[in-house]
């Protein structure tokens, strides 16, 4: 006849079971890919429909260009992972394209036709830093692993000092680079009499990290080129780029 299970071992076969129950699933393992890039677009108030149409088409035909895609093929078989963000001011950001991976010209051509067919969704005043939390937020939360790691922060306007320099320390704490991409040299958002010198406000208080770069674009018309630059040398990475 069979012994009665005792208390004890009920107890264990209990604990067991509830162990099972409460484990965590196990971790995703994360793509590893050459670079994670977010492209955070300035779609505050300061910036009109045409502007915004040229920063648009700017930057989908930067991914059609050869320089583009021949960086892309050049930088490695585990390819680079792009998103772009719209942003303004406090609480006004948005993934408007999610993450794609690019291995060529190809993958380079849909995420262009992506960009060219969003629309303007956000408007308002300009937060820097919160356009630093949300793409860094981004970075930690999707499907790959860059071996660099990077946000593109292109603007036409100044916002609190101290608040986009503890955004981009707290973004360069977790092995982020945060570039810029100024738009005009001066922004004049906060009347005449402000007159900040919008190169020396993402040189202090914005871009920081490994790497980290400026470029400035004289006006909406010369974004295009400048965002073609900028991104052939962020997908290189600062050591080719200098070569």
């Amino acid at each position: 006849m069979a012994r009665p299970v005792r208390a004890a071992g009920l107890a264990a076969i209990a604990s067991s079971a509830w162990a099972l129950l409460l484990a965590s699933p196990p971790a995703i393992a994360l793509e590893p890919v050459e670079l994670q890039l977010v492209l955070a677009i300035d779609t505050s108030t300061s910036v009109d429909e045409r502007e915004f149409a040229l920063q648009t088409e700017g930057l989908a035909n930067a991914f059609l260009h050869p320089d583009v895609v021949n960086a892309i093929r050049l930088v490695g078989p585990r390819g680079i992972a792009v998103s772009v963000t719209h942003w303004a001011g406090q609480n006004r950001q948005s993934t408007v394209v999610g993450w794609h991976l690019l291995h060529d010209g190809q993958d380079a051509a849909v995420l262009a036709a992506r960009i060219a067919a969003v629309p303007r969704i956000i408007e308002g005043l300009t937060d820097i830093a919160g356009a630093i939390d949300h793409a860094a937020a981004s970075i930690g939360s999707n499907a790959y692993e860059g071996e660099r790691r990077v946000i593109d922060i292109s603007g036409d306007g100044s916002s609190d000092a101290a608040s986009s320099r503890a955004a981009r320390d707290n973004a360069n704490a977790r092995g982020i680079t945060v570039n810029g991409l100024v738009i005009h040299q001066q922004d004049y958002s906060l009347g005449e009499l402000a007159n900040i010198d919008l190169r020396e406000h993402y040189a202090n208080n914005v871009i920081g990290g490994p790497g980290a770069f400026m470029m400035t674009a004289s006006d909406f018309e010369d974004f295009r080129v400048a965002i073609r630059r900028k991104l052939v040398r962020e997908i290189i990475g600062p050591v080719s780029a200098s070569r």
